[in-house]
């Protein structure tokens, strides 16, 4: 198994997105960024829930405990801001240190 992998992401009619990432990292490690990028248009990608908390950031970190309190496993939900966005890629990476030591990354259609 991977050491993280995005396992599924779905998009409703409304843009929200719901992404679930799986991590099994048996080594030393601070957290887990995830990040998003928008190809060719103006507009941005909000975090809106982790594993039913609320959140509102562009740019997500979650700590290793929230990751182990959860088995290993996140929900996260977000939603697109922006009106002619029609494709984005997102990123989630392992951070040990200020240091990527493993990503899994999914670029996507959004509509």
């Amino acid at each position: 198994m991977d050491a993280i992998r995005i396992e599924g992401v779905e998009v409703t009619d409304n843009n929200i997105i719901s992404i679930r990432i799986r991590i099994n990292y048996a080594m030393r490690y601070d957290g887990l960024q995830v990040n998003t990028h928008v190809y060719d248009a103006k507009g941005m990608v909000r975090f809106t829930e982790v594993n039913g908390k609320q959140v509102s950031m562009y740019r997500l970190f979650i700590s290793k405990d929230e990751v182990e309190k959860s088995n290993g496993t996140l929900i996260i939900k977000a939603i697109v801001e922006g009106k002619d966005v029609q494709r984005v890629r997102i990123r989630a990476s392992i951070i040990q240190e200020h240091k990527e030591v493993e990503y899994d990354e999914i670029a996507m259609s959004i509509r």
